[in-house]
């Protein structure tokens, strides 16, 4: 396999895991967000 074949390969591999893992975020981060109730407070009162 050519060298460039073989980056390009891993490269798309890469990115489809990467477009996987932020839309799974994605979809936790709006399930989240869902269940929040009122603001969220940053700091002690």
């Amino acid at each position: 396999m050519d060298w460039r074949k073989a980056v390009a390969y891993i490269t798309g591999t890469v990115d489809e895991e990467l477009q996987l893992r932020r839309e799974y975020l994605s979809a936790e981060n709006r399930i989240l967000i869902e269940q929040l109730q009122g603001r969220v407070r940053l700091t002690d009162p």
